[in-house]
């Protein structure tokens, strides 16, 4: 099992990770559902983890497309567009949970804010620790690895 994990790609790997954490995450949101009838947690950590599964995928595909061709603005692209990623999951749990002039709130997205930025938090500590372990820089994140034959 060590064996086939370890011969897949660091993205591979990095998503694998991702799915864990939110599933543990969801697994957790669970409680409040039961207990306290707040289906609100739930929808936003599933909304927070699937848009930061989509994050690291942008990181790693947005960092291998920058060193491909030499051009600092295609990572900065990518950046940005995980950034209004963000914050269109906020936006869109505020506004469920909210409402907004003649939009009224949906009562089933309440805490679904709180949800969302659980939902992105776990993922965001644990990307930064596996950068900081392997001594990574975002911009060379998904560089490959040279085999010595």
């Amino acid at each position: 099992m060590k064996e086939k994990i370890s011969n897949l790609s660091e993205l591979t790997k990095m998503l694998l990770l991702a799915t864990l954490v939110a599933l543990i995450s969801l697994g957790i949101a669970l409680i409040p559902l039961f207990t306290l009838n707040l289906p609100g947690w739930l929808i936003g950590i599933a909304m927070g983890s699937f848009i930061e599964i989509i994050s690291i995928i942008l990181l790693y595909k947005g960092s291998e497309i920058a060193l491909s061709s030499f051009k600092a603005w295609h990572f900065l692209l990518f950046y940005f567009t995980r950034m209004t990623l963000f914050l269109a999951g906020m936006v869109v749990a505020a506004l469920l949970q909210y409402g907004i002039a003649s939009f009224a709130p949906v009562e089933v997205f309440k805490y679904a804010l709180w949800g969302v930025l659980i939902g992105y938090a776990p993922m965001q500590i644990v990307v930064i620790a596996v950068m900081m372990f392997k001594k990574k820089s975002p911009l060379t994140i998904s560089e490959k690895k040279e085999s010595n034959d």
